[in-house]
């Protein structure tokens, strides 16, 4: 099985896949994607650190400075749920929309089901998964990305990310298939960037 990077091809295949999947499930198809609308439309609950009060701040970041997710039980309806919580102060939109991203990573691909054992793994993907989902690089192509100040105005990514993901970009470009993949195909169409 093929390697290159954290974990095999077809496992970076098989989270690309998602991600698309998840454009589709939530009708996403401009750019930058809005993380926090994908999030409503997979009824993810958002909660900033900011709407805490005093002891659950202390706890949110004693977990992490960041953000986490968690499964909790809606009051209501007594169904789980998915919960984003996501550090808001002192935090730039661009970083706070990487956690999410982050985030969203962790539930979509089912890490909270998992058994414990496997963080570091679980951590690899949720990072890929938000790199990716924020700045696929088939996007960046169709948009002309040249740069990774094109990279920070175009998807809003911040400036340290917009540098790690035109990275990840140009290695795409220069070491990958030299066409787009079935998949890639069918993001540039949801996103109008290739004729159906």
């Amino acid at each position: 099985m093929a390697r290159r990077g954290k974990f095999s091809d077809a496992r970076y295949d098989e989270i690309k896949k998602e991600i698309l999947f998840m454009f589709e499930e939530t009708d996403t198809d401009s750019t930058p994607i809005d993380c926090f609308e994908i999030a409503r439309r997979l009824h993810y609950v958002l909660r900033p650190y900011s709407s805490l009060d005093w002891d659950d701040y202390l706890q949110a970041m004693d977990k992490s400075d960041e953000g986490y997710s968690t499964v909790e039980q809606d009051p209501i309806t007594g169904m789980n749920r998915y919960v984003i919580y996501y550090n808001d102060i002192g935090h730039g939109i661009r970083n706070i929309r990487w956690t999410i991203f982050h985030e969203i990573g962790h539930c979509y691909l089912g890490h909270h089901d998992n058994p414990p054992g496997n963080e570091q793994q679980e951590e690899d993907e949720a990072n890929f998964f938000a790199k990716y989902a924020m700045c696929p690089p088939p996007l960046l192509h169709a948009t002309k990305c040249s740069c990774p100040q094109d990279v920070y105005e175009k998807f809003e990514a911040s400036g340290e990310f917009s540098g790690y993901a035109f990275e990840y970009f140009q290695t795409w470009l220069y070491h990958g298939p030299r066409e787009y993949q079935p998949f890639e195909i069918q993001l540039l169409q949801l996103f109008h960037l290739l004729a159906a």
